[in-house]
């Protein structure tokens, strides 16, 4: 993480809290329904939790994910395991093919573990529910699309993130 050079300081500087955000595309042969993905997405959220408190964590700040696909959105929250995740949006109709973009904010254990946790989390839940990762790269807080771009822009920047040019490899190293 990159120090804060402001007049005042952070949350981040201040209180320990680190943070990790990674995008995949996932992929599965069988179609998935808006229920299925809720539930999937929220088991990821909680999963991610479980793992940074079991690596030390002092609280969950906020963990989220935004999976985008052809048919719609759902957007997926926790502030730990103890006060349950959330999910809303809806899908059009099942699909085989999303993007997920997935942000961890995390207080008492450093920005490495908040990765492992993340990464580990994502990776577990996809394999348990029969999908595929086939690509992923670390990706930036999205708070501001959340509020300031359009859902195009903001699936344009996630293709963007993970296409992989000619030699350059995009992956974190679980593939």
């Amino acid at each position: 993480m990159q120090e804060y050079k402001g007049s005042d300081t952070g949350c981040y500087t201040e209180h320990g809290v680190s943070g990790y955000g990674v995008a995949a595309k996932m992929s599965r042969n069988e179609a998935m329904t808006e229920a299925f993905l809720k539930a999937m997405t929220e088991k990821m959220m909680l999963s991610i939790a479980d793992k940074c408190m079991d690596l030390g964590a002092k609280c969950i700040g906020h963990i989220k994910s935004h999976l985008n696909s052809a048919a719609g959105t759902i957007k997926s929250d926790t502030i730990g395991t103890s006060h349950g995740a959330f999910s809303t949006g809806q899908l059009s109709q099942p699909v085989k093919d999303f993007f997920i973009a997935i942000n961890s904010i995390v207080q008492g254990i450093p920005e490495e573990a908040v990765k492992a946790a993340t990464l580990e989390g994502l990776h577990e839940v996809a394999e348990q529910n029969g999908l595929s990762v086939v690509k992923e790269k670390e990706h930036t807080y999205f708070d501001e699309f959340d509020f300031v771009a359009s859902k195009k822009d903001y699936v344009k920047q996630l293709k963007e993130q993970l296409q992989q040019t000619d030699g350059e490899n995009t992956s974190t190293g679980n593939e």
